[in-house]
């Protein structure tokens, strides 16, 4: 891992991202991009009142919200207890768009800070998040409240049967010295497979990952989201690892609100990976 992203809109809740972020940065030996997108004020006016006079003050208003944005990056990123850690500052248009801002710059982990049931950061909201979860070129770690040492320890990663599953992929951090071993699937009401179809396709998971041990629990609960959260705070995990399936969406499993929810309702970091 090179470079870490940290999209923010420069609230408080920005320190939670940005300290895991640092965190990962001193294991790795990488740096961290700081990205915030100024706000253009669109006025909606009648036609005839766009005078150059007008657009100017727009221009100006602009230009002075964009200082006042790098200032307060570099405040951030001058903060001496990261000290030692390479952090960039880039600063966008919200007329470029979020998405666009974020997969133009390469990186190979993106960090977000997220304040959990109650929605995410007012730049991040609803269907925001989700875009950026399905979007992103790649992994995004969505961190749930402040954390003094990210070290998790405790992993669950929830499955499907989807096969590009059994395909190996490179964790942007090492998770534990034995890697996942903590697997859930969520049988709901309407699901149709079997509990041993379940196990066997596990199985030939683990084989082509080479995961030597694992634990596999099938956690009825008329929800993915609600089952997934469930067992999570059930087995104390400090991490979540959910995957997405391309830029076309989500697995069938984790669409619309079940990703949402997932997200916005988990007490723990979210760790969502490309399949």
């Amino acid at each position: 891992m090179k470079t870490i992203l940290v999209p923010t809109d420069l609230s408080p809740m920005t320190t939670y991202a940005l300290d895991v972020a640092v965190g990962l940065a001193r294991t790795h030996q990488a740096e961290i991009v700081l990205l915030h997108t100024v706000l253009y004020q669109l006025v909606a006016q009648p036609a005839g009142d766009y005078t150059p006079e007008f657009s100017a003050i727009m221009a100006e208003n602009y230009e002075m919200a964009y200082q006042q944005a790098q200032q307060d990056l570099q405040a951030l990123a001058s903060n001496p207890r990261y000290a030692g850690v390479v952090i960039k500052t880039k600063l966008g248009s919200n007329l470029d768009g979020l998405i666009r801002c974020i997969n133009e710059q390469p990186a190979d982990l993106i960090v977000l800070a997220s304040q959990g049931a109650s929605g995410l950061m007012e730049w991040l909201e609803g269907s925001n998040a989700e875009r950026i979860v399905r979007h992103a070129h790649c992994p995004v770690l969505v961190v749930k409240g402040p954390i003094e040492h990210f070290q998790p320890k405790n992993i669950v990663c929830g499955i499907d049967l989807d096969e590009k599953l059994k395909e190996r992929h490179m964790y942007p951090f090492q998770l534990t010295d034995q890697g996942l071993q903590q697997f859930v699937y969520v049988l709901t009401p309407h699901d149709v497979h079997e509990p041993e179809g379940i196990r066997q396709w596990m199985d030939e998971l683990a084989l082509a990952k080479g995961i030597a041990h694992y634990q596999l629990s099938i956690w009825r609960a008329p929800a993915v989201a609600e089952g997934i959260l469930d067992f999570a705070d059930q087995q104390q995990a400090d991490l979540i690892v959910l995957y997405t399936h391309g830029r076309t969406g989500l697995s069938h499993w984790i669409q619309g609100s079940v990703a949402e929810d997932v997200l916005n309702h988990a007490k723990v970091p979210v760790l969502v990976m490309r399949a």
